[in-house]
């Protein structure tokens, strides 16, 4: 098992199978995390999710509690230099705000929420969390080594580096 900065490292230069290799441990995560693994009965990939209604337009995760209620989660990997803006949200809030979602979550692995997307978050009907790499690399967990064994079947068969 390693850290979180080792697993983040060991991720992908290529952006499209970097993106891939997040949400698969992101997946992970709400699966294996203390704080989640306790609320959330089930984790879908959108598109392995029976309910999506479209293709993806922002929402890369869907997490059913045990209480029944679906939250809508957004994973980005990003440099860890990276603020996020409000044009990185804008796409996720516009389409969780369905009635079928209850709640929102933003994993990043930004090093900052900027202040614009900081504004519409806080200013949203409906609660949006996030966590961004400081929270991440602070968690209890033993992240796995590498992004590989935890990746969905359809993932081997994309493009390598």
């Amino acid at each position: 098992m390693a850290s979180f900065p080792e697993l983040f490292r060991s991720l992908s230069s290529d952006e499209h199978r970097r993106g891939h290799q997040f949400e698969g441990i992101c997946k992970w995560f709400l699966e294996n995390d203390p704080q989640y693994r306790y609320q959330i009965k089930r984790v879908w990939l959108w598109d392995d999710w029976p309910g999506r209604w479209g293709r993806d337009k922002g929402i890369d995760l869907i997490a059913e509690t045990h209480d029944g209620e679906l939250w809508a989660v957004q994973s980005k990997a990003y440099a860890l230099t990276h603020s996020v803006t409000k044009n990185d949200v804008d796409r996720f809030l516009s389409e969780s705000s369905r009635k079928c979602i209850t709640y929102r979550l933003l994993i990043a692995t930004a090093a900052e929420m900027g202040h614009n997307a900081r504004e519409v978050i806080e200013a949203q009907e409906k609660k949006v969390g996030s966590l961004l790499f400081s929270e991440l690399k602070n968690r209890e967990l033993n992240w796995p080594a590498s992004p590989d064994g935890i990746a969905p079947p359809w993932f081997n068969r994309l493009p390598r580096d």
